[in-house]
C-alpha cells in the first residue's frame, strides 16, 4: 500500500512523511517549489512533481498507484492570493484537478486526503465556531480557491468513485515553517531583528502544533467522502502570542503586513475530529514556540 505525498518539499508535507515512515509505511513524497531550507530537503527520496504538468502527474501516478493521495501541494499564503490570484487559482485548482484527471484515466480510486483551508469560511459570524456545515464566504482569492478545490474533488467523487477527505486545517505552525507569524516572530528573535515588525495584532486564532496536525491527517485515512474542520478549539489573541514569543521586546507596526481584508476571530467547531478521528491537540502553544525557537537556533 502506497501513499503518495504532494507538497512534501513544504512544512506540513515533510512532516508528514516524517510520520508515515515511523509509521513504516511505504510513501512516496513529492515536490516542486520546497520551502524548506536545502539542508531538511529529502533529496534522495523526494520525487519532482508539479501538479500543473499534467503528463507528469499521470507518468507518476501510473508508475506509483498509490492506495492514498496526501494532496499538500498548494499556493498557500492569503496575503499573496491578492497579488497574484491567477497563480492561486491555477496551482490550488487545476493541480488538484490534474491529480483527480489522471486518477480517473488511469482507473485508480486512491483515498484522496486534500488539505483545504478554515479560509474556505470568511466573512461568518465567528462568534461561533463553525462547523462543516457551516456557511463559506471566502474572502481572499486563496479561500475561494481552496473551496472551489473542495468542489472538484467532490464533483471526482460522484463522477469517478474517487473517495476523498476535504480537511480544512486552521492555524497551523511549529519547527520548519515559514511565513507566518508564529515562526517569523521567532525567527527574528533568534536573529535579534529589533523591532519586530508586525501586522494586526487584535485578531484572535486558533493555533495548532504541525506535528499534532499530522497526525490527524493519518487518521483521515480511516474515514471516506467526508469534510472535517482539524485545528486548536482554543483562540489566542495574536498580541499575547507575540508576548510568550518576544516578551517585552520592542516592535513596530508594518503596513505592508495588514491584509486587505482579515477575518476578526478564526476559531472551528472540531467536535467532527474527535468523535470521527479520535483526534485532539496535545501539544501546547508555549511548547511549540520553544520548539520553533530551537528549531530557527540551529539554522
Amino acid at each position: 500500500m502506497v501513499r503518495l505525498i504532494t507538497g512534501a518539499g513544504g512544512m506540513m508535507g515533510s512532516h508528514l512523511y516524517d510520520t508515515l515512515k515511523d509509521l513504516n509505511c511505504d510513501v512516496l513524497p513529492t515536490f516542486y517549489n520546497s520551502t524548506l531550507d536545502k539542508r531538511e530537503t529529502i533529496t534522495q527520496e523526494m520525487e519532482m512533481l508539479d501538479v500543473l504538468h499534467y503528463e507528469r502527474v499521470k507518468q507518476v501516478l501510473s508508475e506509483v498507484k498509490p492506495s492514498v493521495i496526501y494532496h499538500l501541494a498548494a499556493q498557500s499564503r492569503p496575503d499573496v492570493s491578492f497579488t497574484d490570484p491567477a497563480r492561486t487559482v491555477q496551482i490550488n485548482v487545476v493541480g488538484t484537478t490534474n491529480l483527480l484527471q489522471a486518477c480517473a484515466e488511469l482507473g485508480l480510486k486512491p483515498l484522496f486526503i486534500n488539505a483545504s483551508s478554515s479560509a474556505v469560511y470568511g466573512d461568518i459570524d465567528w462568534s461561533t465556531p463553525p462547523d462543516e456545515n457551516s456557511p463559506c464566504h471566502p474572502l481572499s482569492p486563496y479561500g475561494t480557491s481552496k473551496l472551489a478545490q473542495e468542489h472538484i474533488v467532490k464533483n471526482f467523487n460522484q463522477m469517478h468513485g474517487i473517495p476523498y477527505v476535504n480537511v480544512r486545517i486552521f492555524n497551523c505552525t511549529g519547527p520548519r515553517k515559514i511565513n507566518d507569524f508564529v515562526s517569523d516572530v521567532c525567527r527574528r528573535v533568534v536573529n535579534k531583528e529589533f523591532p519586530l515588525k508586525v501586522g494586526n495584532l487584535d485578531g484572535l486564532r486558533s493555533i495548532v502544533d504541525v506535528r499534532d496536525l499530522v497526525r490527524g491527517l493519518v487518521l483521515c485515512e480511516n474515514i471516506k467522502n467526508e469534510t472535517i474542520n482539524l485545528g486548536s478549539d482554543v483562540s489566542h489573541k495574536i498580541g499575547d502570542v507575540l508576548k510568550l514569543i518576544a516578551g517585552d521586546t520592542p516592535y513596530e507596526i508594518d503596513e505592508s503586513l495588514l491584509r486587505p481584508t482579515d477575518e476578526p476571530i478564526i476559531l472551528g467547531n472540531i467536535n467532527k475530529a474527535k468523535d470521527l478521528l479520535g483526534w485532539k491537540q496535545e501539544i501546547t502553544l508555549e511548547q511549540t514556540i520553544t520548539d520553533t525557537l530551537d528549531y530557527w537556533r540551529t539554522l
